[in-house]
């Protein structure tokens, strides 16, 4: 026993339950509770076993200080009682007796109001339980009876009243009455999937003629490139003629070159002073076509071929000009031709095929309801492309049009799915003894429909989940009264099991078995309850 037991003082309105919460909240082993003249905690001898049984399953003693009546009842509820904190915190407290509670003496006094007018004897001081009470009856009648007849007669109307409180009141504490919820999610085992065809009516036809047109265009490139042409000048520094052949190269520094058109021969020079060189013009063309050779005035000063430069020159030492283009040359340009191409025809029908088929599926997604005859050999999309489109230039945009004939018959998906479950439901046997198939969790696969003699006629693969059968009276039974330990593990080969008690104070199960609510979870399948291929 601890040496500074805590003590809790009570209010008049504490209810049981919150003094058995601050009792199992205290910081040490003994707890002293002081009780005001009446309270609503202390005031029956269930409330206060209540008490007590919390007291033992949190490992704590309890005592109470309380008035005489209070400590009877204690003592019924097998609680140490005192009549004063000192007598309960002494170091070796000594519990006061237990006051059996005395009826009072009842003296009848019969006679009208004369008797009543009498003053009352002196009551001796007592501990309130020893006071006379006079109850005045009514004076007997002529005819020797004491008017109980009367009484009796009087009260009679009261009772219907009194049974219908006594009802309500039954009522009433029956709905106060401690209670369990207990949910348990069946341990599962997957049932072998089954797979089978499933009938069902044509309802209807969907027949459309579907068109798209799309545009594209060319990527393809052809480059168109002008050669730069001009004239260039030969100077001639030689004592003889120089023949230029024909196709004779000459360039700016060696960089952008340029060939003779044609065959000439330039003139001997003439010496004086000066030497007056011998001079021959031909037309040049640039070697490589477009806007490069478009040089200007007096730019082409190299001539590329070593045997005619050495000819011109007359003399090694000769640092003059050999050859010059008095005017720019011109006219080289890059033109870019757009062509289409293989690849341009095939991204325009791809985007056609995929616009009709979102055509189809908006056509079809109409209602959900319906399951549809999958695709037939001959749906597919017609695209005219002419002949003379591919390598096309000079166009860079073109059309193409496509079109899809669609004829589908159809029928009821939830039809389909009902039946497949019904099916699955009826083959319980794959479930094993003792274990039943979970409709919640059969999944109905849809992967093939056809049309079979005027029915449609669907493929479907069903799954599902099977469980350990519950029955819930025998459930209750086994449970009732136990602790939420103890019930769980009654019931732990059936699956998992949570169990939530009211109110939340009380430490097992109800023994009243209907108090007792059992809750089927089923988790939720993986799979859709229905699927089905994409058409």
């Amino acid at each position: 026993m601890d040496a500074d037991p805590q003590l809790l003082y009570l209010e008049p309105d504490d209810e049981i339950t919150s003094v058995i919460r601050r009792l199992r909240g205290a910081d040490v082993g003994r707890v002293v509770l002081v009780a005001p003249g009446r309270s609503r905690a202390t005031s029956s001898v269930v409330a206060l076993r209540l008490l007590a049984r919390a007291a033992s399953d949190s490992g704590r003693s309890v005592a109470l200080v309380a008035d005489a009546s209070t400590r009877a009842l204690a003592g019924e509820a097998g609680i140490a009682a005192f009549a004063s904190v000192a007598d309960a915190t002494s170091p070796t407290p000594s519990p006061a007796e237990p006051t059996t509670p005395t009826r009072a003496p009842i003296h009848v006094v019969r006679g009208a109001g004369a008797a009543r007018s009498q003053p009352a004897k002196p009551i001796p001081a007592t501990d309130g339980m020893e006071e006379t009470v006079a109850v005045h009856l009514p004076p007997l009648t002529s005819g020797g009876s004491s008017g109980r007849g009367r009484l009796r007669a009087s009260r009679l109307p009261r009772w219907p009243w009194l049974a219908g409180l006594l009802f309500v009141a039954v009522a009433v504490g029956a709905s106060l009455l401690p209670a369990a919820t207990v949910r348990i999610t069946p341990a599962t085992s997957p049932v072998a999937p089954q797979s089978f065809p499933v009938g069902t009516d044509i309802t209807g036809h969907v027949t459309e003629e579907l068109q798209a047109t799309v545009n594209g265009t060319a990527t393809g490139e052809r480059l168109e490139q002008v050669p730069a042409s001009g004239v260039v000048t030969f100077f001639n520094w030689n004592t003889v003629a120089v023949e230029v052949p024909q196709g004779t190269q000459v360039s700016v520094d060696g960089t952008t070159a340029f060939v003779t058109l044609e065959r000439i021969v330039v003139p001997r020079g003439r010496f004086g002073a000066p030497i007056e060189p011998g001079e021959k013009s031909v037309e040049v063309a640039a070697v490589v076509p477009g806007e490069g050779g478009n040089v200007a005035a007096g730019a082409i000063n190299t001539i590329d071929d070593a045997s005619v430069r050495q000819f011109l020159r007359g003399f090694p030492e000769n640092p003059n000009r050999l050859v010059g283009n008095a005017e720019p040359t011109a006219g080289g340009v890059e033109t870019s031709h757009p062509v289409i191409q293989q690849s341009d025809i095939d991204a325009v029908k791809a985007s056609i095929e995929a616009d009709l088929q979102q055509q189809l599926t908006d056509a079809l997604g109409g209602d959900p309801d319906r399951i549809y005859v999958d695709a037939p050999a001959g749906e597919v999309p017609s695209i005219e492309v002419p002949d003379e489109l591919l390598g096309t230039e000079d166009t860079p945009t073109f059309e193409l049009t496509g079109s899809l004939a669609v004829d589908r018959a159809y029928g009821s998906r939830d039809n389909v799915i009902e039946a497949a479950r019904t099916a699955m439901l009826g083959l319980g046997g794959l479930a094993g003894q003792d274990s039943v198939i979970l409709e919640e969790s059969i999944s109905v696969a849809m992967h093939g429909v056809s049309e079979v003699e005027g029915m449609l006629e669907v493929q479907v693969t069903v799954t599902a989940l099977a469980a350990r059968r519950i029955d819930e009276v025998a459930v209750r039974e086994r449970i009732a009264g136990k602790t939420v330990d103890e019930a769980t593990a009654e019931l732990e080969p059936l699956g998992e099991v949570e169990v939530d008690l009211w109110p939340a104070w009380v430490d097992r199960l109800p023994r009243l078995d209907f108090r007792i609510d059992i809750e089927q979870a089923v988790e939720s399948p993986t799979e859709s309850p229905s699927q089905t291929l994409d058409r």
